[in-house]
């Protein structure tokens, strides 16, 4: 699995500096800007970078785009950037990014913040349930589409921006199918009223009364202040069937990113596991006996499962001699608090390998630092609907294409 790339960056050893006469705030100088040439050096090897120009002027030039492109080639970070650099925010818009989950809205939005050198809050800001991390100046918002949803309860126009980008779009959770059709409406109710807006606007401009049941003023009350312009979406993902979502937008254009940061080996097992949890366990021990440095990412598909398979690695660790018991586990899914969530981004001591035991939470957006071997049963836990009873529940299935896709 490719590390951070456009989504986070390993963790930076600072340099002793050679002259003994500096002080702590030079030190922190140095490092800072050390730090800064090392994001730069990272946004420009990504493989979404030699094609900026391209993707600013197709967004300029079409009002829906779908972007696929590899897992960690710079997508969900870089393109917000290239946006606001080319003038999408010149009128106070701001570019929306929904994620499908708050741990990936949070990681992101400070990563981008970072790259921005700016504090999170202001130019580059975050929206989930029960945080807003956003303020008058925030002009690159992430969020999760759940939250879109309720926005646009209040401000059915969206007009408060000018670019909607809906990453991870392949996952088609139901929210995120709600909000493709409501996007697809705001864009044609947008784009129907913009001409008469802008012709009410010369009336007012003039002195002519405008009727007051006119459908337009109403129009004009939400979006005074602002150009109404045609709302520009995109839709992206690593695994997106483009086709299927081209079709639905009228012919939206596609545009592949190639090329990935880093290469990827793929192993199988010989014949499939009956028991994929005590496989996964036993390769996670062959990895951190046997193979070189790296952290291990493993797929499963709960929490149950997770502190499971948690607790056996910690007893098995004991078994192992003193040399061989640097390993730390870290279990991460969507129940588990916000800031425990964020442990498994930071770097392990000196010495150590961590194993992080996720659920499908780690598939998008979010590409954990350091990761070399990743390990995946291909399970999930889905939610399947029976129409005879009416009852919904979760059962264990086999990871999609597109899901065993986003893994690697």
């Amino acid at each position: 699995m490719p590390s951070m790339g456009d989504r986070g960056s390993r963790n930076f050893a600072r340099n002793n500096h050679p002259f003994s006469g500096k002080t702590s705030s030079d030190d922190r100088t140095v490092h800072l800007f050390a730090r800064k040439q090392m994001i730069e050096q990272q946004r420009k090897s990504l493989p979404i970078a030699s094609v900026e120009k391209r993707l600013v002027e197709e967004v300029r030039t079409n009002n829906t785009v779908i972007i696929v492109g590899e897992t960690g080639s710079g997508k969900t970070t870089q393109l917000p950037q290239y946006l606001f650099n080319g003038g999408f925010c010149r009128d106070g818009g701001i570019i929306g990014i929904t994620q499908p989950r708050r741990v990936a809205a949070v990681t992101v939005a400070k990563r981008v913040a970072e790259e921005c050198g700016v504090e999170l809050g202001q130019k580059v800001g975050y929206s989930i349930r029960f945080e807003d991390v956003t303020s008058s100046s925030t002009r690159i918002k992430y969020m999760t589409d759940g939250l879109l949803l309720r926005e646009a309860l209040l401000d059915p126009y969206l007009s408060r921006y000018s670019v909607i980008i809906v990453d991870e779009a392949h996952e088609r959770t139901v929210h995120t199918d709600v909000l493709l059709g409501l996007l697809k409406d705001v864009q044609k109710t947008r784009s129907r009223f913009n001409e008469s807006l802008n012709a009410d606007r010369t009336k007012i401009k003039n002195g002519t009364q405008l009727d007051e049941k006119s459908v337009n003023v109403n129009i004009l009350k939400q979006c005074r202040g602002r150009n109404f312009t045609p709302l520009k979406l995109i839709i992206m993902s690593a695994s997106l069937d483009a086709r299927g979502f081209s079709e639905y937008f009228g012919g939206a254009r596609a545009v592949h990113v190639q090329g990935r940061q880093f290469p990827v080996d793929i192993l199988y097992t010989h014949q499939p596991e009956t028991d994929y949890v005590d496989a996964a366990l036993i390769t996670i021990f062959q990895i951190h006996v046997e193979e070189a440095p790296g952290d291990i990412l493993v797929f499963l598909t709960g929490q149950e499962e997770i502190e499971s398979v948690e607790r056996l690695v910690l007893e098995r660790l004991q078994q192992l001699p003193e040399g061989n018991r640097k390993l730390l586990v870290f279990p991460i899914f969507s129940s588990l608090p916000s800031e425990k969530q964020l442990k498994v981004f930071l770097p392990a001591s000196l010495g150590f390998r961590k194993v992080i035991l996720a659920t499908n939470i780690a598939e998008t957006s979010v590409t954990i630092p350091g990761i070399k071997y990743v390990i995946d049963p291909g399970l999930v836990k889905a939610r399947h609907y029976c129409s005879r009873t009416g009852i919904e529940s979760l059962l264990v299935v086999k990871t999609s294409k597109a899901q065993a896709l986003q893994r690697r």
